[in-house]
């Protein structure tokens, strides 16, 4: 393999891992949000336990470090030239789920009681539209590898 060919392999590997392990880190967190958006939609918030609560937080809080530490690779890593228009894109996208996944822990606050819904649900949208764009600049990027 000439250089170039070595660079798209080392780029296409780092973004594979850091979607799969965005992946892995979502279905971790999947049953607390799951809950959580349940207890939003019956509007028994209020009656969730705290310890259960507080499980949550810590969990949306880790899971949020850990995209932020994936959003610093993808920007870190040098990307093809005849991908670097699709890679800022992605990187956008990603910074714009972190950002998403910021406010929906800002949104929790530190007890049931506290939980800004409005927020929280604005917070999902984002999140909601920043994976499409993610999916639609992956789906570019393995067209181009």
């Amino acid at each position: 393999m000439n250089k170039n060919q070595v660079k798209m392999v080392r780029y296409g590997q780092l973004v594979n891992k850091v979607i799969e392990d965005t992946e892995a880190v979502q279905e971790t967190m999947s049953p607390k949000f799951q809950a959580l958006k349940d207890a939003i939609v019956a509007g028994t918030v209020a009656d969730v336990a705290e310890s259960d609560y507080a499980a949550t937080l810590q969990s949306f809080t880790a899971g949020t470090a850990k995209y932020q530490g994936f959003l610093a690779q993808l920007q870190g890593v040098a990307a093809p030239a005849r991908l670097m228009g699709n890679h800022k894109l992605l990187c956008g996208a990603y910074a714009e789920f972190v950002a998403g996944c910021e406010a929906m822990v800002a949104a929790l606050h530190n007890a049931p009681a506290q939980l800004d819904e409005a927020a929280f649900s604005a917070a999902e949208a984002d999140q909601d539209v920043a994976t499409d764009k993610l999916m639609k600049y992956l789906q570019k990027i393995s067209a181009l590898i």
